[in-house]
């Protein structure tokens, strides 16, 4: 299987800073498989995105996020930026976690977490880095 660079950074970006399966307490026997990577930077998330996007054709309107803020940043400024850096609407945002006051109040624009549960897709992925690994020979 041959990736684009666009799919080696995506599945890199995953792999780094993405949430791998694992077993769901609540069930016997059963697994999550979240596509999840979560970051501050825009660009980062924005690669991500266009990776899930075109390479996994996943389905938009099952595609959420959540934000990490702290408590004094101004909450509906930074769901706004967020939305508009991803093309998300604020309707598919999961509750916004306020955290307890930072250093910086005003200065982040928050922690962003892409999220989105897909067993095919989340397969198709670890095929992906599978592959990567591969050509790096790990």
């Amino acid at each position: 299987m041959k990736l684009s660079l666009r799919e080696t950074v995506g599945v890199v970006l995953w792999w780094a800073e993405g949430t791998k399966s694992r077993k769901d307490k609540r069930w016997v026997n059963a697994r999550s498989y979240p596509i999840e990577m979560t970051n501050t930077d825009p660009k980062i998330i924005k690669a991500f995105l266009d990776f899930i996007r075109y390479d996994l054709c996943i389905d938009e309107p099952k595609l959420k996020l959540q934000l990490q803020i702290h408590r004094g940043d101004n909450k509906q400024q930074l769901e706004q930026y967020w939305s508009k850096a991803t093309d998300i609407p604020k309707n598919r945002f999961n509750k916004t976690i306020i955290r307890p006051a930072g250093n910086k109040i005003g200065k982040s624009r928050g922690t962003c977490k892409v999220r989105l549960a897909n067993k095919e897709q989340y397969k198709a992925l670890e095929k992906k880095l599978v592959t990567v690994l591969e050509k790096l020979k790990y």
